[in-house]
């Protein structure tokens, strides 16, 4: 099976479509230069820093985002929420197998560079001076969240018990909701756990520079049928570059 890293990071990126951040408690800024991993993405500087200005766009609606493993994890909420009357409300949640996730997250926005083009070709230009190591990579959007929480099983029979005093009854994201009040009661089997009432940067894009066999350079947002493992810049010696949208198996 995956390890735990793999299995979350493409559970993430089946839902959501965007790469995620190990540990998902790792801070991370739009504009951050560094080393894209398989299990994590490692700051070695930002584009402010290397003196290339960039634009933002931030979209104005926030969004509620919530994923459970498939079948594999069940969360109920018992209890009352006035904890004079009957005490604290209780949050179980459970999994089926190992390496289950649940991420739920509130609040949540995305923030992206708006002049990526320009960015791109500002990159490109770098490169093929030699001042771009092949190996970096540029966080060109970045998803910010509310209250959140993560949690990975490390056991199929994984379960976790969490009691919150609340002022009003919770949402449909019990865990996010509560996040500032969660006290554990109980715990078996669980590989990470991160409750985080101010927020995450657990989501991402990210693009880099890479040889392309034929043609002349440019600038691209990368889809599904152009690009997955192809070579990186640097390994196809005189070939053209382009400046696309990673993933974890590009740089693998």
């Amino acid at each position: 099976m995956a390890a735990m890293f793999e299995q979350y990071t493409r559970e993430m990126r089946a839902q959501f479509d965007y790469l995620s951040a190990w540990p998902p408690h790792t801070h991370l800024e739009l504009g951050d230069v560094g080393i894209l991993r398989r299990d994590k993405f490692e700051r070695q500087t930002t584009l402010t820093e290397l003196g290339i200005p960039f634009k933002v766009r931030q979209r104005s609606r926030d969004i509620d985002l919530d994923y459970c493993s498939a079948g594999n994890v069940s969360i109920t909420v018992s209890g009352s929420a006035d904890a004079v009357a009957a005490g604290p409300l209780r949050i179980a949640v459970s999994f089926a197998r190992e390496h289950g996730v649940v991420f739920q997250a509130k609040a949540c926005h995305s923030t992206e560079i708006a002049d990526r083009y320009t960015l791109g070709r500002t990159v490109l230009a770098l490169a093929e001076a030699g001042r771009w190591p092949r190996d970096h990579v540029v966080i060109t959007e970045l998803l910010g969240t509310g209250p959140a929480v993560v949690l990975v099983s490390s056991n199929h029979d994984a379960r976790i018990e969490l009691a919150a005093t609340v002022p009003a009854p919770l949402d449909a994201l019990p865990l996010a909701s509560a996040s500032a009040a969660l006290d554990v009661v109980s715990s078996r089997g669980i590989g990470v756990k991160f409750i985080a009432p101010d927020g995450l940067t657990p989501l991402f894009r990210a693009s880099g520079v890479r040889r392309r066999f034929f043609g002349e350079d440019r600038f691209e947002h990368r889809g599904e049928d152009n690009g997955n493992g192809a070579p990186l810049a640097g390994d196809l010696p005189g070939a053209p570059a382009e400046f696309v949208e990673f993933d974890y198996e590009d740089l693998a």
